[in-house]
């Protein structure tokens, strides 16, 4: 708060008598009060009122050139009605006319001349007492206002990011659709006999698995989701990061090499936030060498130290560096020295909160013209041990059987179906749950494969109905879906304890759930 005791509290003196004015300043200066600006030239008050910005005027009434009165309205168009600068006039007027007249003109109390020295220290006292109460609201109402700033500025970039979310969720649906049908195309390929034609469904293949790995991670870094700690690979993560950025930084000459030790423990962490942590590191890696003379370099090292356990995570970039007044603040929130609508201040500050919510710590070691190295140390934590499950008895063999597909895309259905098809079942398609439920009323089936995501009635609505309508074929369902980061969506798939596939998903892999299911239902 504004300190305004004696010797912090500037006044101006405004007096055409240079005795009153001399008077007044050994006054003051006995009491301790030491910034004092003084003139006896009515003219001249308003440049030094401008040039001092004094916490009280001690002005008299009665002067040449402008009076007292002339001044007041001077200074009321001076000083800002929200501010609080009090006016002490000085008159030997007595009468209740000229007091009302420099009230209504702005004074805001009276001393009489001659004065009594004590009288006058009084009043000076409790005005410059006011004035430190005004100023002491007006910092406490910037700071409510900044708060509120800030806190408007979280609550815009949280409606940003979710979204960002939400778009990239039915993005990464419709991306989906073709994608399976790619992957599961190249599948079927690969099944030829011809190694030609089998070495170009393999690049098939991989090209369409590239591209469902960047959707996924730009699901995962968009996604407003709630902590969910799981055992991770750091490696992976890593490697996840700088595949999502790859382009970009290809494009702006930046060299990425990494570095991941190969005795890395696996963490209980929650992967997707580290995700967000390694991007924004990254991304404000690549934002610092893209205007930065070559050599342009990324270095990313993991290291395991098994003595202190923890594992050191350390991003290096080849850029200008960061000055140290700028390094002391970038991890508070909404600080960013980018330029306006390229950064909001959020990045580094929740990289700070995801990191210290794990338990571990995150610093910047950087000086200009020298790069800058992030350091991240998580600590090697044991996950909580899973229920021991007993052995289970070796399934019977798998047998044919009628299977339903339930997906609105043809394609993707199709694909499916043909996979299924050269195990040996019988298949059949439809396009939403209602078609579903209308051909399971008109004959049997041993088995259902469902999207979750459909016009008309979804995969949640149908496996409701199915449970009510058909009982006995909720223990033989499998799910496709595109998108398991949803949290709605995958408590729905585990509250069901079926058995769900990804897609795109592996048609090998679909293959087998199929043959365990159906190797435990009953004939049709």
């Amino acid at each position: 708060m504004t300190a305004l005791g004696p010797a912090d509290a500037k006044i101006l003196i405004v007096d055409d008598e240079r005795g009153n004015v001399l008077l007044l300043e050994r006054l003051l200066q006995h009491a301790g009060y030491r910034r004092l600006a003084s003139t006896t030239d009515s003219r001249t008050v308003l440049e030094l009122y401008r040039s001092l910005q004094p916490d009280l005027v001690l002005l008299d009434l009665m002067m040449p050139y402008l009076d007292g009165f002339a001044l007041l309205a001077q200074l009321r168009a001076e000083i800002p009605e929200t501010a609080y600068v009090p006016i002490l006039v000085l008159t030997a007027d007595v009468t209740l006319e000229s007091r009302k007249k420099a009230l209504a003109a702005g004074a805001h109390d009276f001393l009489t001349k001659p004065f009594e020295a004590f009288e006058a220290l009084l009043r000076i006292g409790n005005l410059l007492a006011t004035r430190r109460l005004y100023l002491a609201l007006e910092e406490q109402n910037r700071a409510l206002e900044e708060t509120v700033r800030q806190r408007t500025e979280r609550l815009l970039q949280s409606e940003k990011v979710a979204t960002m979310g939400s778009l990239l969720a039915g993005v990464a649906h419709e991306l989906n659709n073709p994608l399976t049908v790619l992957s599961a195309q190249a599948q079927l390929l690969a099944e030829a006999q011809d190694p030609a034609l089998v070495a170009r469904a393999a690049k098939i293949r991989q090209a369409a698995e590239r591209c469902v790995r960047i959707v996924r991670n730009f699901l995962a870094f968009a996604r407003q989701r709630a902590p969910e700690r799981s055992p991770t690979l750091l490696g992976d993560v890593v490697r996840g990061a700088l595949e999502l950025l790859a382009y970009e930084l290809r494009v702006d000459g930046v060299e990425v090499t990494v570095d991941v030790a190969p005795d890395l423990p696996v963490l209980w962490v929650d992967p997707h936030q580290l995700h967000q942590v390694l991007v924004n590191l990254v991304a404000n890696a690549h934002h610092a060498l893209r205007r930065h003379s070559p050599p342009r370099r990324v270095a990313v090292v993991v290291r395991h130290d098994a003595q202190r356990r923890r594992v050191r995570l350390e991003i290096a970039d080849t850029g200008p560096g960061i000055p140290a007044d700028v390094r002391a603040k970038i991890f508070e929130p909404f600080f960013t020295t980018k330029p306006v609508g390229e950064g909001t201040g959020l990045g580094l500050s929740l990289c700070r909160d995801i990191v210290t919510d794990h338990h571990g710590t995150i610093e910047v070691e950087s000086e200009p013209g020298r790069g800058t190295t992030f350091v991240i140390e998580l600590p090697v934590e044991t996950p909580p041990r899973a229920p021991a499950k007993s052995a289970a008895a070796a399934p019977p063999a798998a047998r044919s059987g009628r299977v339903l597909i339930v997906d609105d895309e043809p394609a993707v259905a199709e694909a499916l179906s043909e996979a299924i098809r050269r195990e040996g079942h019988e298949v059949d398609i439809v396009g939403n749950g209602a078609e579903a439920l209308d051909r399971l009323a008109a004959r049997p089936y041993d088995l259902i494969v469902s999207d979750t995501k459909m016009p008309v009635l979804d995969g949640e609505s149908f496996y409701r109905e199915l449970v009510q309508r058909h009982p006995a074929l909720r223990e033989r369902i499998v799910f496709l879906t595109g998108d398991v980061l949803g949290r709605e969506k995958r408590e729905f798939l585990e509250g069901t304890g079926a058995p769900f596939l990804t897609k795109p998903c592996d048609l090998d892999e679909l293959r087998r759930v199929i043959a365990r299911v159906m190797a435990g239902a009953p004939a049709s």
